[in-house]
């Protein structure tokens, strides 16, 4: 295998895991630790999280990107999930996760560089349907609109059996109509692929 379509492979390959969650996530070096204030200010009125959501799906954009000697691949990713089910029952310190799955089905964009010159520009389907699972993430409300989740907002299952927790993250919440969205941003190694991600789950509350 040369190394340019090796190079592609690691690229799909760090989108995929980062979609499904199924390797542990570390960080880039250097990296600031998040740390939230000591106290966790209420959320009152109609803007409350605390309760019990349905699923809602998960709309994701970002890049990976693998450099190796004078070559570089840079996977470009844009999708919304379907086909998403599962429950999650938010109390004062945690998000529980109960059987949550969804599909996707997009293309992604695939850029290789040599020598800082353009070599390629094609689009790779991407097509994933997550089993079921279920997990507990731990939480605290930081002011009035951000939200800090010391183990990451979901523990996935690996490959290997058991879960696998990505890092600590900071996000934000807000709301559209009776929808709490939940967005965080990522920037993390993943299989020798540097990416950065930004990705929204949505949740409607049960009547």
């Amino acid at each position: 295998m040369n190394i340019y379509r090796s190079l592609t492979l690691v690229a799909v390959l760090a989108t995929v895991l980062t979609a499904c969650g199924s390797l542990e996530m570390a960080g880039p070096d250097n990296v600031t630790p998040v740390t939230p204030p000591p106290t966790t200010p209420p959320v009152t009125g109609n803007n409350k999280i605390e309760g019990n959501w349905n699923f809602a799906g998960t709309t994701m954009t970002g890049t990976s990107t693998v450099s190796e000697g004078n070559a570089k691949v840079i996977s470009y990713s844009d999708y919304t999930t379907f086909n998403n089910k599962g429950t999650c029952v938010i109390d004062g310190s945690s998000f529980r996760f109960n059987a949550l799955s969804y599909s996707i089905d997009t293309m992604l964009r695939m850029v290789m560089y040599v020598d800082g010159q353009l070599l390629t520009d094609m689009d790779v389907p991407f097509q994933v349907t997550m089993a079921p699972y279920s997990a507990v993430s731990p939480y605290k409300l930081v002011g009035a609109d951000s939200i800090y989740f010391s183990n990451g907002m979901v523990e996935n299952p690996s490959a290997g059996g058991g879960t696998v927790k990505v890092i600590d993250i900071g996000g934000k919440i807000s709301w559209r109509g009776d929808t709490l969205v939940v967005t965080t941003k990522l920037n993390q190694m993943v299989e020798s692929a540097f990416v950065a991600t930004s990705q929204e789950m949505r949740f409607v509350k049960q009547k």
